[in-house]
């Protein structure tokens, strides 16, 4: 619960008082659409108290919430995050100014629960993800298999799972996860994408933050083989409302070398990364900006890709997209590309990556999950409002 003194500070803060204080505005400038926008605001190294916002418009509408919450855009790194507000500008928004205040009532939409699999994420009583910072392993797996710090399930706008884990056509393969197959370290070569040599493991809890408009967690990992730590890991995710066609789950993730290092994918094709594995289906296709592929593919450079299905014994189609950031190097990176139920971005291919102890990249991508195929889940229009997003800004 937040603290009444800071609501009332803030409110004082914004609405102005008895000693010349100004309100503030918030200026919007959204294009026109079919879908709600998932948006945050540039965080100009604000450090404002966690805080709930309304604004009302100038000239009449709908109203607005804007939520204190990590920034995974605008931040430095992962290890750096700073504050910011996000929102979500529905259809019916428009461009213009909105008079801020402080908002005492918007209720909570998401809720975290902690269980032996994992950290559960739910809307309102629908699953969203869990995010299994506690060790796996499936009965009659290898041990050699057991790992952590991932994403499975992923649901749905509607709740069906569409994520695997330990499918058996690719045991090593693991809901949503960022993994690399070719870790060189110490003259040796390990393979974090196939569970060989080097494994993520769980350290602590940075953040767990729900609130009206969004659900963030924190997470800080590391990379171990045998002997010792290699690798830091800090892992930022946020999840926004369904709505009728879809969700958008960022991520940023930062990685920070503790030893000289090689980094790049498995040599002949390229792919590890930041990638979905997709839950059984009877129905599979695959959507880039280049329309439908027809055929697996390797290192494509595409902005986007998109798996689509019927998942969980539905008859109906659902999907999710990955967006690269165009701040990741090497924007845009390739893809692999599977029919039998994988995207993954190929960062950074069959290039080697080589990291200096203290040295650090980072990477951001938002997850599009959504109902239908990609183009009645508004893939298209939903990667374009992320790639060029709506402008906020807060002024006197």
């Amino acid at each position: 619960m937040r603290n009444r003194f800071i609501f009332l500070m803030i409110a004082a803060a914004l609405i102005g008082t008895a000693s010349g204080g100004a309100a503030k505005t918030l200026v919007v400038n959204v294009p026109d659409r079919s879908i709600a926008i998932p948006v945050e605001m540039s965080a100009d190294g604000r450090t404002s108290p966690s805080a709930v916002l309304s604004g009302t418009p100038e000239t009449g509408g709908e109203k607005i919430i804007l939520q204190d919450c990590p920034s995974l855009f605008f931040s430095p790194s992962a290890e750096t995050v700073v504050r910011t507000y996000c929102t979500v500008l529905g259809r019916n928004v428009g461009s213009g100014r909105f008079a801020l205040a402080a908002e005492r009532s918007a209720p909570e939409r998401f809720s975290m629960t902690e269980t032996n699999e994992g950290l559960a994420l739910s809307e309102r009583g629908r699953p969203v993800f869990v995010y299994r910072h506690q060790e796996q392993l499936a009965p009659g797996v290898p041990e050699k298999y057991r790992r952590s710090t991932y994403i499975h399930p992923l649901f749905d706008p509607r709740g069906h799972a569409i994520t695997d884990d330990f499918p058996k056509d690719h045991v090593h393969h693991r809901g949503l996860s960022w993994t690399w197959a070719h870790v060189g370290v110490g003259g040796e070569v390990h393979d974090l994408w196939a569970c060989e040599g080097v494994r993520q493991v769980f350290e602590k809890w940075l953040a767990r933050e729900t609130g009206p408009v969004c659900a963030t967690i924190g997470v800080k990992n590391a990379w171990w083989t045998a002997q010792k730590k290699i690798m830091d890991e800090w892992v930022w995710i946020r999840a926004f409302p369904a709505d009728e066609y879809g969700r958008a789950i960022d991520v940023l993730l930062t990685l920070k070398a503790l030893e000289p290092m090689d980094l790049s994918g498995r040599k002949e094709k390229g792919y590890s990364g930041f990638g979905l594995r997709y839950g059984p289906r009877q129905t599979t296709v695959i959507t880039t900006p280049q329309g439908k592929e027809a055929a697996d593919s390797d290192l494509k450079p595409l902005a986007w890709a998109d798996e689509t299905g019927n998942f969980g014994g539905s008859t109906d189609l659902s999907g999710a997209a990955i967006f690269q950031h165009a701040t990741n190097p090497r924007f845009p990176a390739g893809w692999c590309l599977r029919h039998y139920g994988f995207i993954g971005v190929s960062w950074p291919g069959v290039e080697v990556i080589h990291l200096e102890p203290g040295q650090s990249l980072t990477l951001r991508f938002r997850v599009w999950v959504h109902d239908g195929d990609a183009q009645a889940g508004k893939v298209l229009e939903a990667y374009d409002h992320f790639a060029q997003p709506p402008s906020l800004a807060i002024s006197d």
